[in-house]
């Protein structure tokens, strides 16, 4: 079984974190979801959620793909986690699938891991991943990294995800069966 670790961070994304989690879990993918901070997590827009665990106790952990959802302030809740980053660096390090959306991008940027590398995010978020070779395109694959969007991208990140995780035919049946188009 695969295995995904999804970060939740005061100020993220609903929409971004729960696509993803949801798709990813309907494919059979064992999904972690960490918090930056113990607790009930409020994301950008008042809603409430509960983390399976804190990043802290996943920090040894090793997953097949390692997720950041977007949002404001939460992607730099996660651009500020010596922990978060630890974890990108290593599963990076093993050449693991690592996927940013919206304002997250700009983590991975500011680590050097979009260095020469085509990739997206937010519109309002370009300035933020300087260091790569900008597309428009709603994902956006280039290696081990996959970026997308926004909110409107989610599900299209989430399909792209289990699709790289080689659960194509998964991603095929989950698309048909969610009305997906």
């Amino acid at each position: 079984m695969k295995k995904a670790l999804i970060f939740l961070s005061p100020g993220f994304e609903e929409i971004e974190a729960m696509s993803v989690i949801d798709i990813l879990r309907r494919a059979e993918v064992n999904v972690t979801v960490a918090g930056l901070v113990e607790g009930p997590i409020v994301s950008a827009h008042g809603v409430s959620c509960n983390a399976d665990t804190t990043v802290s106790q996943v920090i040894d952990q090793q997953f097949d793909v390692v997720i950041l959802p977007g949002g404001e302030p939460g992607s730099s809740h996660l651009d500020a986690s010596k922990d978060v980053k630890t974890i990108i660096q290593t599963h990076a390090d093993q050449h693991k699938l690592i996927a940013a959306i919206c304002a997250a991008p700009k983590v991975l940027n500011n680590m050097g891991l979009l260095d020469g590398k085509k990739a997206t995010s937010y519109p309002a978020n370009k300035v933020d991943i300087s260091q790569a070779n900008y597309q428009e395109d709603t994902v956006v694959l280039d290696g081990n990294i996959i970026t997308s969007r926004g909110p409107g991208t989610a599900m299209s990140f989430a399909y792209a995800i289990l699709d790289e995780l080689g659960e194509k035919e998964k991603s095929k049946a989950l698309q048909k069966g969610m009305l997906f188009s």
